[in-house]
């Protein structure tokens, strides 16, 4: 049957005014089940705001889509097989989480748990499976990978995990270093417009100290009484121009200068740079509000199987452990609301 396309609309349109509201009762099919078996875990939120928070925010399972630890070594050699000249080499700066920082405060937590494992002669061996946040293989566990198929093309694939490694290890391509820059005619050009001295790094750096949550009005209030205490206020010192004690490429300080690849502004924007640390932050503030306990489920839902894995982690078996894990995952869920409000209001 042939028709124009305004009698195809109006055909449309006046099945549209008797349609079915769902796609299921147009082809008359029954839903197997009214409701799924974890409709009440869909308003979780807490897990995928865990499994894609900012980078450095926490470790654990690998954040939003990252690329997998993998490596550029082919056996076939690339068509220009001249080595590239001393210098001129390209190299890049690599971002890898957790950072030995994240990985020396889980260990001075001297929170461990152990676990065991049998070998293929059948002995157990005791291991530890968790540090702090930081958690490892007992050779049951898999990640996400690559590898090489049989006819050569390379293929996701369920990698086990060796015993000990490291799980949610995960690393990214920040930026290219290039080879090594003589920055010593640019560091001229920049101390030619800005006449002033670099400052030395500083000796010692301030210890971070237990935190203090204030409103705005409690904070102006503090400051107006602090002020009205002090008889004298201190002279406010100017001191000369200056460079800063780093970087020590000037040029990195002077983002408008640069001048990037054909189609690119030569540097992110300070905006984006402020507001991914300042999402950062606020989520590590809502992580160190929470308790332990909570992370460490939160942690451990990211890679867990099933509900009755988290329960039968804590003691519970069968159908208490399916119950348990509910439970705890609803607990964890609301603290970590909880402390992203207050992380949030501390931020303004």
């Amino acid at each position: 049957m042939e028709r124009t396309a305004t009698q195809h609309r109006a055909a449309v349109d006046a099945w549209r005014a008797t349609a079915p509201e769902h796609d299921h009762l147009i082809f008359g099919r029954k839903l197997k089940a009214e409701k799924p078996r974890h409709h009440d875990l869909s308003e979780l939120s807490a897990l995928l705001a865990m499994r894609s928070r900012p980078i450095g925010a926490a470790e654990g399972v690998a954040a939003e889509p990252a690329p997998t630890i993998s490596t550029n070594w082919r056996i076939a050699p690339a068509n220009d097989n001249q080595p590239p000249e001393e210098g001129y080499d390209t190299e890049t700066s690599v971002e890898i989480v957790p950072s030995i920082e994240e990985i020396m405060r889980a260990v001075a937590t001297a929170d461990i748990e152990n676990g065991s494992f049998v070998d293929d002669d059948g002995k157990a061996h005791k291991i530890i499976v968790r540090i702090g946040k930081l958690r490892f293989s007992d050779g049951t566990q898999t990640e996400k990978g690559q590898k090489l198929s049989i006819d050569g093309k390379v293929v996701d694939a369920d990698i086990k995990m060796p015993v000990g490694a490291m799980l949610g290890c995960r690393e990214r391509e920040t930026r290219e270093k290039g080879g090594e820059a003589d920055t010593a005619g640019s560091n001229s050009h920049y101390r030619w417009m800005v006449k002033g001295r670099t400052a030395k790094p500083p000796k010692l750096r301030p210890k971070r100290g237990e935190r203090l949550s204030i409103s705005k009005d409690e904070a102006r209030r503090m400051l107006a009484d602090a002020s009205a205490n002090t008889p004298a206020m201190p002279v406010a010192k100017r001191y000369p121009d200056g460079f800063p004690a780093s970087p020590t490429n000037l040029r990195q300080l002077f983002l408008s200068g640069r001048k990037g690849k054909k189609g690119e502004s030569g540097s992110q924007t300070w905006q984006d740079i402020y507001s991914e640390k300042e999402s950062r932050d606020t989520f590590q503030r809502g992580l160190d509000a929470m308790q332990d306990a909570h992370v460490r489920v939160l942690t451990e839902a990211l890679s867990a199987k099933s509900l009755g894995e988290l329960g039968e982690a804590r003691g519970y078996r069968g159908r208490h452990a399916i119950d348990a894990g509910r439970r705890l995952l609803r607990a964890a869920n609301d603290n970590f609301k909880e402390a992203m409000e207050l992380a949030r209001y501390a931020a303004e």
